[in-house]
């Protein structure tokens, strides 16, 4: 629990929120950021890892941060290769 503890939710928001701006939905952002607090923790990019995760730093239950992080990468609204551009800086 060390490790959620170091990484606050709101920080990550603002970080994903200051990277994309308003060109992306207040939802996707949130759901980026999730993913995103997922990842920091688990440090695996595999789905289920990041969706543990995520279930372990906000206090979820696993079966529903894996199906949140799932939804999100298989979202077709989500264009990978626009925020390429945001990434390589």
């Amino acid at each position: 629990m060390a490790k959620s503890a170091a990484i606050r939710f709101k920080d990550v928001h603002s970080f994903v929120a200051s990277i994309v701006g308003d060109e992306v939905h207040a939802k996707r952002v949130l759901s980026m950021a999730n993913a995103t607090l997922g990842i920091m923790t688990s440090a695996s990019l595999a789905i289920h890892a990041i969706g543990q995760g995520l279930a372990q730093a906000r206090g979820l239950m696993t079966k529903h941060a894996v199906k949140q992080v799932d939804r999100l990468l298989s979202n077709q609204g989500i264009k990978v290769w626009l925020f390429f551009g945001w990434w390589v800086p």
